[in-house]
């Protein structure tokens, strides 16, 4: 499988697991954060050519506006974002990220992957999404946790990793 070039923000913590198996599956893959110790153990755990990291206050709509544009500048078409960015933190973010990877790929398809904690609406978000370009496949993936009958517990770095790596895979017929 051969993702394409893809741009991963938020992909340190949680998502570190789901981060290194994109990279491998990649062209490129290029991973934002705001935690420079945090970029540069995902960059030593998972050190594949195709991996690069890059630190980004994506709560500065007009830093993270200029860095899409000289990205998508030097590395041309991007084929896939994920993107895991807390509405109250930047809420200017995930509007910021598809308008502009939109309107750089304006004829070519790509797909935007959200993912979302456990508290968020779902349906507030995927109305909220209906305005998407024609040429964005947009798919939502909601954290949660595992009930027992008795007892619940959160999802497990792996499981969200698998998770992920299934909504990315998957394909309706």
């Amino acid at each position: 499988m051969n993702l394409g070039n893809v741009l991963i923000f938020g992909g340190t913590g949680m998502l570190s697991m789901a981060s290194g198996w994109i990279a491998e599956n990649s062209n490129l893959t290029i991973a934002f954060g705001r935690n420079e110790n945090r970029l540069q153990q995902l960059q030593r755990k998972f050190g594949v050519q195709n991996l690069k990291v890059q630190k980004l206050d994506y709560t500065d709509t007009k830093v993270l506006e200029n860095t899409i544009k000289t990205i998508t500048k030097k590395y041309s078409k991007i084929d896939l974002v994920v993107a895991w960015i807390h509405e109250n933190t930047a809420p200017k973010a995930i509007p910021t990220i598809r308008k502009l990877i939109s309107e750089i790929n304006f004829n070519q398809k790509w797909s935007l992957l959200l993912i979302k904690g456990s508290s968020s609406d779902i349906s507030r978000i995927i109305e909220s999404e209906k305005n998407i370009s024609d040429n964005c496949k947009l798919k939502v993936v909601q954290l949660g946790f595992i009930y027992t009958g008795t007892t619940s517990r959160w999802l497990t770095h792996e499981e969200i990793t698998d998770g992920v790596i299934q909504a990315i895979t998957y394909e309706k017929s």
